[in-house]
Order: structure tokens, then C-alpha cells, then sequence
């Protein structure tokens, strides 16, 4: 093809339709060929394709047959998508230039482009940010005014200024809206040359530029949908969809009449031209039926579709319009445009239908694009010839191609966002943290950072700002999320557990700790705003019991006693203890790789405990009978209530000991501790000391000379 001409398709709900339109002269355009073929089942419904390779092979049927006619290649295609799912936005933009110069198209262009982008950030903010559900794609936009210098303007082109500005309104669909539609044209192996909504490309023919002073409503009635624009002022003012069209009446006939849904729409479209219709329905009866009869069983249908438009129409103007234009298939539905006036509470003869009829400067005669039906597709091509479009540029996110439209510079962010990937989240998410009361102090553990996300184009690091172009390859990889804190109890007490050493036995010492009250073990994991205790276990006594001495021998007891008539205490416990060869209390804390000795001694006290003496006894050598003996002499001699008593004797409380110290370390009779004499019944037992007679209480001393003999 030439340069001036454009191949355009209609992809609608029931029908696809192709033209080649080529402009013959500034404001003359003709149509070249024109084909329309319905799809042969529901591969589409209201508005979105379903069924994307039956679609495919429909635009393959009609760009073959128009190849063939003409004697040409088509490879890419003029398209406009339905208001299914539409979200409009208004985005402004301002540019501060050089006065000296006069703005010329390219720089109006690249301002309207940069309010688009706002406009599509705005969308997303009115979202809550950027994620899966924002994901819109613009498929067109509208110059609502233009500013000079703060004046607001009609073309800013050849004028000049310092400050300029824009305010655009741009619709967005559902990016798998779009995906849908690139996805039907590729396999019929065509490029897109423009996208537009159907609406947009209505109203640049429909409604021209010198319409546009008044305030005129168009809606575009399709089988699926209903798209609505407004325009006021000169400028086009909003656009809105509302979800229903030809197919809930095409439906509703079926199912009153027993009719199959393409049975039911070829009764539908004879309402218009017949009085009476007769048909047959799926179990053979053949009826036939006046077509006032039908439409009057249509009008809580129509009723319900007008007062839906109706609705949009009076939210975007906020007052009924000056005029209402109709055009698509189902604005010819009898008393359509009646029940629509009435509903706006507009005169009968402000509503009506636009049909191609009355574009002259359009040649070339086309039985299906004829009336209202005709005006949408002819307004595809017509606005991508006049306006020349946006590029579209192919990049890859992750093996998937996507397709972004060209506004001007495109970063990853953009690639990223319009091929789905949210960008709320890219960066891992750090992991919950805890906090917990430790001995009624607060203690906050955090959660482990996330990590950034990695990100390269053509496997170069890049970043969300770095540009791309057509042919880019994009890898991105979401940023991990931190692990959430896990606290055991042994991470809160470090340094409070270790071994020490008690007569050569390896002794483990753990705190003692509880959560929200109940034991755990080291091992335990502490949740969140738990209630920590916990108290060291190092001390003597404690470590001394787990070595399993008996508590009793760890008990300290309290005596209260009297040596000579002055009043003593003593406080007893029964073991001996060395830590690290010292003699320590046993509510000392002792340090983890100590080695303890310990030694038990009498469970209770005696008198020889308590006497502050460093040596209460002497050995002494005697000879008995020519033989050398060792016997134990005592210092000092106790006595309780004038009795003598051993000093061995347990000491209790009250106790009055009266200590002396002996002039003699031992008598006589101390010798039979240590040797045995057997008696004589014949004899006389006869006692000697050095020669002398003696009796058992004679001192001996050190050296003596003891004779024991039977006389």
C-alpha cells in the first residue's frame, strides 16, 4: 500500500469488518474495498475477544480477500478496541520553552504524550498505587484545551510563548483487553499500525470539529457494548462504556421464542423492515407474529439499556446534553432513540442517528457500511489516516513480548508495569519482627531484610529509570523477602549457659527461664509480645544439688551455745567446698569452667567443730612390756555440767561447755585404747610407771616406760 491509505478493522462482538481507505485529496478519503464477515460462533462477547484464534481466523479471511481484490500486502492494521472495562483520566502538562521560536507540531505532540503519562498515573493513584489491577493500557486520547502563556488557546501550533500546557483526557483498558487484540492480529499475521477506542475514532468523523461548540452526546450502541463520549466547548470532554447492547434484546428474543441466538438476531435486524415475521423454533413449530407484537415484548429490555446510557451521560455532563447522537447497529432497535429521549428528558427530534450517509467527503459505496452501522469502522481508518498514530515499540519482560505504546520515553518501570508486574513490591518485603518482654523489659528482634530486586536489559544491570527501545530484552527477578525473626531462648541468654567441673564430673548450668509463666527449654521458640523471665543458676549451692549432694547437707544451721560461760554462735553446714582450690560461701556465683571440691563432714557439729584451737591432740611414744606404742594424747579436756565428755560429742543448741587444758597429755589408762591385755584369773594385775606402782588415772608422758604384770 501507499502511503495515504490505511487498512482498518472493526472487531466487534458479531461481526468483523475491513476496509481500505486511501486520502484522494485534502479532505477527500476512498474507500478502496470493503469486506464483512460475522463470526461463526461467539467467539467474542461484549466487546472482548474469548476465543482469540477463531477471531484470528476471521481477520485472515477478510485481509485475504482484500489482498486479492486489490492486488496488494497488508501487514498491519488500523484497530479500536471496545469500552469494555474503560477508565478515563485527565493528565496536564507544561513545557517552558525559548520565546524566540515558534512551537511547531512536533513539540505540542511531545506535550500531549507527557499529560497522557500523567494521565496514566493518576489512574493508577486513584487505584491505590501500582499493582496487578492497575494494569492499563492507553488506547487513545483527546485534547481537552490548550494554554498560552496561562490563556487557554485552541491550537498552540505557530504561536509563540514561554509557557505551554495541555490537559488531556486518555482512556485505559485492561491490559489483557489489549493483549487479546495485538494476540488476534499477529496470528493473522499483521502488525498494529494504530489503536484507538471505538468511540474515539466514532466521534472524529461522526461528530467534526466544527460540531464540537455544541454539547452533544454520541453513543455508539454495539452487540456487546454501549460507548459514550462528550463533547462541549470545542473539545471533547469524557468518554464512558456501559456493558450492555444489541445482544441482552437478541438474548431476550431467544428465550421468549425459543429461538437459537443466530436465529434470534436475524429476527431481530427484519423488526425494522417487516410488519410481520414468521420463523421456527427448536422444536419446529412455525409461528408467526407481528413485529409490534416483538417489540413491544422488548421494551423493559430497551428501557433498561437506555436508562443505563442515560445514567453515564447525565455523571459525565452533569446535565442532560444539547443533542444525542446515535450510531451502531443496535441504535437502529425500533423506538430506541424515543425511550433514550425520554429518558434524558430531551425532545424526540434531539435524538437521532448518524449514518454514513452523510460523510460526503467519504466516496466509495459499501452496502454494509451503510446507516449507522457503517460510522466506526469508517472512523478507524479515518482517524489514523488524519491523526497520524503512536508508535508502538516490542520489548521482552520475562520470555513474554509485550507491546507498549510509544509515548515518548520508555523506562523498565513502564515495561515493567504494562507487561503486569507490580511495582508495589519488587522489593522483598522485610520479615516480621518481634517484640517480647524480657525480665519486664522491652526488647524489639527485627526481621531480616529483603533483598532489592535484580534487574537487566540485553543482560546488563539496570534499573526501574533505565530507557529502552524496540528489540530489548528485559529479565527481572522480584526481590526476595526477608525471613520473619525466629528467636529461640538460647538467643536471648548468651554466655548464660556453660559446664563446670565437681569432683572431676562434667555439670551442664542452664538459667532458669519461663514464658507467659511456663517452663521451656533452650531449645523453645519465644512468639511474639511473649513474656520473658529468666534468672542465672550459677551460684555454689545450686550447682552443688545438681551434682546431687543432698539438700540437707546444704542447709545451713544456726547454734547457739556457751565455752566457759561466754555465749557462742556457730553457723553449720555440713560440706566442705573449694572452688579452684579456694574455700568459698555457697551463695557465690561461680564462673562457667570452674572446678569445684567438695567434701561432706558430719551432718551435725561436735565440740571439737567449735573449739578455736589449731590442735586440740599430741602424739606421744611410750614403751609398754619392752614394746613401743603410739597413743593420742589429749590438750585440752571438756567437760558438760561438771562431767568430763569426748570432744567428739555432738554439740546442740544451749549446750554449756566448760574447756580446760590438760597438765598431762594422757594417763595410764589411755594405753588400752591402743593394746589389748588379757586377764589372769591367777594373778594380781600390778601397774608401773618408770619403776613406780601406778593407777589408771597416773599421767604418762612422752618416753615413759610402762610395765603391766600379774603377780
Amino acid at each position: 500500500m501507499d502511503s495515504n491509505s490505511i487498512f482498518a478493522l472493526d472487531i466487534g462482538t458479531r461481526k468483523v469488518a475491513g476496509l481500505v481507505m486511501r486520502k484522494v485529496e485534502e479532505d477527500t478519503f476512498e474507500i478502496l474495498d470493503a469486506k464483512m464477515i460475522e463470526h461463526s460462533s461467539r467467539a467474542m462477547i461484549d466487546g472482548q475477544i474469548h476465543d482469540v484464534k477463531a477471531v484470528a481466523e476471521t481477520i485472515s479471511k477478510i485481509k485475504k480477500a482484500l489482498e486479492d481484490s486489490l492486488n496488494i500486502k497488508l501487514e498491519s492494521a488500523a484497530v479500536a478496541a471496545a469500552g469494555r472495562a474503560l477508565k478515563t483520566a485527565t493528565g496536564n502538562a507544561t513545557i517552558n520553552r525559548d520565546v524566540t521560536g515558534e512551537i511547531i507540531s512536533e513539540e505540542v505532540r511531545a506535550l500531549e504524550l507527557e499529560a497522557v503519562q500523567k494521565a496514566q498515573y493518576n489512574l493508577a493513584q486513584e487505584k491505590g498505587g501500582y499493582d496487578e489491577s492497575s494494569v492499563y493500557f492507553c488506547v487513545g486520547y483527546s485534547v481537552i484545551r490548550y494554554f498560552l502563556e496561562g490563556q487557554e488557546i485552541t491550537n498552540l501550533v505557530g504561536h509563540i510563548g514561554n509557557s505551554a500546557s495541555v490537559e488531556v483526557v486518555a482512556t485505559f483498558l485492561p491490559r489483557v483487553v489489549v493483549d487479546s487484540l495485538i494476540s488476534a492480529l499477529n496470528k493473522a499475521n499483521l502488525d498494529i499500525y494504530s489503536l484507538t477506542l471505538e468511540p474515539i475514532a466514532a466521534l472524529s468523523i461522526a461528530i467534526p470539529k466544527n460540531m464540537r461548540l455544541l454539547n452533544l452526546a454520541l453513543v455508539d450502541v454495539g452487540a456487546g457494548t454501549s460507548d459514550i463520549a462528550i463533547v462541549k466547548s470545542g473539545n471533547v470532554y469524557s468518554y464512558a462504556m456501559v456493558p450492555i447492547g444489541g445482544d441482552e434484546l437478541t438474548e431476550h428474543i431467544a428465550t421468549e421464542y425459543l429461538l437459537d441466538f443466530n436465529s434470534a438476531e436475524i429476527l431481530k435486524c427484519e423488526l425494522s423492515d417487516k410488519e410481520e415475521i414468521t420463523f421456527t423454533d427448536i422444536i419446529e413449530n412455525e409461528i408467526t407474529i407481528t413485529s409490534s407484537e416483538i417489540i413491544n415484548n422488548l421494551q423493559s429490555i430497551i428501557a433498561d439499556l437506555t436508562t443505563n446510557i442515560t445514567g453515564q451521560i447525565l455523571s459525565l455532563n452533569q446535565k442532560a446534553p444539547d443533542a444525542i447522537l446515535c450510531i451502531g447497529g443496535g441504535s437502529l432497535i425500533p423506538t430506541f432513540t424515543d425511550s433514550l429521549a425520554e429518558t434524558t428528558g430531551l425532545p424526540k427530534n434531539r435524538v437521532g442517528i448518524r449514518a454514513r450517509q452523510t460523510f460526503k467527503n467519504i466516496i466509495g459505496e459499501f452496502d454494509f457500511l451503510n446507516g449507522p452501522k457503517g460510522v466506526t469502522p469508517l472512523g478507524i481508518a479515518y482517524n489514523s489516516i488524519e491523526k497520524p498514530p503512536v508508535q508502538f515499540v516490542k520489548v521482552t519482560v520475562n520470555n513474554k513480548e509485550v507491546v507498549l505504546w510509544n509515548t515518548g520515553e520508555i523506562d523498565v518501570a513502564l515495561a515493567l508495569l504494562s507487561s503486569g508486574i507490580s511495582l508495589n513490591n519488587i522489593y522483598g518485603k522485610p520479615g516480621m519482627g518481634k517484640t517480647i518482654e524480657i525480665n519486664g523489659n522491652l526488647k524489639v528482634i527485627k526481621g531480616e531484610i529483603g533483598t532489592p530486586p535484580v534487574l537487566k536489559v540485553n543482560n546488563k544491570t539496570a534499573s526501574l529509570d533505565t530507557l529502552v527501545k524496540n528489540g530489548d530484552i528485559i529479565e527481572f527477578t522480584k526481590g526476595t523477602d526477608g525471613k520473619d525473626a525466629i528467636l529461640k531462648v538460647q538467643d536471648l541468654t548468651p554466655g548464660e549457659t556453660g559446664y563446670v567441673y565437681v569432683n572431676g564430673e562434667k555439670i551442664q548450668l542452664e538459667p532458669k527461664i519461663t514464658i507467659d509463666g511456663k517452663n521451656v527449654t533452650l531449645e523453645d521458640e519465644i512468639s511474639d509480645r511473649a513474656k520473658v523471665e529468666y534468672h542465672r543458676r550459677n551460684t555454689l549451692d545450686y550447682i552443688l544439688n545438681k551434682a546431687n549432694v543432698p539438700s540437707e547437707y546444704l542447709q545451713e544451721t544456726m547454734f547457739k551455745y556457751y565455752i566457759n560461760e561466754q555465749e557462742m554462735i556457730l553457723r553449720w553446714i555440713p560440706i566442705k567446698v573449694k572452688v579452684d582450690g579456694k574455700e568459698v560461701q555457697l551463695n557465690e556465683t561461680i564462673s562457667f569452667g570452674a572446678v569445684i571440691e567438695y567434701q561432706l563432714i558430719n551432718e551435725k557439729p561436735t565440740i571439737k567443730d567449735v573449739l578455736n584451737i589449731d590442735n586440740e591432740t599430741i602424739e606421744i611414744l611410750v614403751t609398754v612390756n619392752g614394746e613401743e606404742v603410739n597413743i593420742e594424747g589429749s590438750l585440752i579436756s571438756a567437760s558438760v555440767e561438771g562431767n568430763p565428755v569426748p570432744l567428739d560429742k555432738e554439740l546442740f543448741s544451749g549446750i554449756n561447755i566448760s574447756i580446760e587444758k590438760n597438765q598431762t597429755p594422757a594417763i595410764l589408762s589411755d594405753i588400752f585404747k591402743v593394746i589389748d591385755i588379757k586377764p589372769n584369773s591367777t594373778g594380781k594385775l600390778v601397774l608401773k610407771v618408770d619403776g613406780n606402782l601406778a593407777g589408771f588415772t597416773t599421767p604418762i608422758y612422752d618416753g615413759s616406760n610402762i610395765e603391766i604384770l600379774w603377780e
